[in-house]
Formats: C-alpha cells, sequence, structure tokens
C-alpha cells in the first residue's frame, strides 16, 4: 500500500512539475482537457466522444467567432462530418456543452492560478478545440485499422477531420505552424 502511494505521489509531482513548466494557455488547456476526458470517459462510447467533439467544435465556432468564409467553411465540415458518420445531424449538434466546456471548465482553473490574462483563457480554448480535433483524428483512424472493410467509408470523414483542422487554424487566426 505505501509503495503504490509513493509511486502515486511522484507520478504526480512529476506531473505538476510539468504544468509549472508550462505557458499559462497551455497549462489551462492540458487541465481542462483532462476533466472534458473525465467526463467522456463516464459515457465510455467513442461514438459519443465523437459526437461529443463534433457538437462542441461546431458551437465554439459559432458561438465565439464572427461569421467568416473560414468559420462557415468550418461549420459546413462539421455538418459533413455528421453526414459522413451517418449521424442525424441535429440529434448530434443538441450534445453541445460549449459553455461548460469553453467557459465553465476554464474558468475553474484560472481560479487556480495569478499569472493568467485573458488572452492565455482564449488560447486555451482555441488549443481544446484542437485537441478534440485530434481525438476526432485518433478516434476514426484507429476505427479504420480495426476494421479495414470500414476503411474505404471512413476515409471521406477523416479528409474532412484534417481539413476542419486547417480551417479552423485560419478561423482561430493561428498560423499553420502553431500547430
Amino acid at each position: 500500500m505505501n509503495s503504490k502511494l509513493n509511486k502515486e505521489l511522484i507520478s504526480r509531482s512529476l506531473q505538476l512539475a510539468a504544468l509549472a513548466e508550462m505557458q499559462p494557455d497551455d497549462r489551462i488547456a492540458r487541465i481542462t482537457w483532462d476533466r472534458i476526458q473525465d467526463d467522456l470517459e463516464q459515457a465510455d462510447s467513442m461514438v459519443f466522444g465523437m459526437q461529443f467533439c463534433i457538437a462542441n467544435i461546431a458551437a465554439f465556432i459559432k458561438t465565439y467567432f464572427k461569421e467568416t468564409e473560414h468559420s462557415i467553411a468550418a461549420l459546413s465540415s462539421c455538418h459533413q462530418l455528421i453526414a459522413f458518420l451517418g449521424w442525424n445531424q441535429e440529434q448530434v449538434l443538441t450534445m453541445e456543452q460549449s459553455r461548460k466546456v469553453f467557459i465553465d471548465y476554464i474558468k475553474d482553473v484560472v481560479s487556480m492560478y495569478n499569472d493568467t490574462k485573458q488572452n492565455h483563457c482564449e488560447n486555451a480554448q482555441c488549443i481544446l478545440a484542437m485537441n478534440m480535433n485530434s481525438m476526432l483524428l485518433q478516434d476514426l483512424d484507429y476505427v479504420m485499422k480495426q476494421s479495414p472493410q470500414r476503411e474505404r467509408s471512413l476515409s471521406p470523414a477523416l479528409e474532412t477531420t484534417a481539413q476542419l483542422r486547417s480551417q479552423m487554424v485560419q478561423v482561430f487566426g493561428w498560423n499553420s505552424s502553431e500547430t
């Protein structure tokens, strides 16, 4: 028992040391992403996780960014992705919890630190959305590798997710070298 506790404390200490070395926006995003993953693990469903990510990416872009050709294209890619995966668009989009994910969780994390500014929160929100996109890419890749017969039908979804990533970089005003 003591050995397990010591190992856990060492592991936590290393994690805390790594967090302390991160830039504030990366630290906020990292801690918030861990909370989101905890929520998704409770659902224990890859489909739910993918739908959650798509819904929240779409809601984030629609709610927090002005309408431009880039934001319209990104939202269109979210809708195409839902269609390629054979899901009901209206049902998926109502799953969004963007206020909880992009505001409430971040506020909770920010309250623990005194070295954060508004732009750190905004960057952390964008990093979270990119993490959701990465999770989609990984999940689609995993399913395609597990089921070669589904590879052909899922290829358009994978391509759309990669395209969405590029569009998100544009929407967020990042240079492509930042991702």
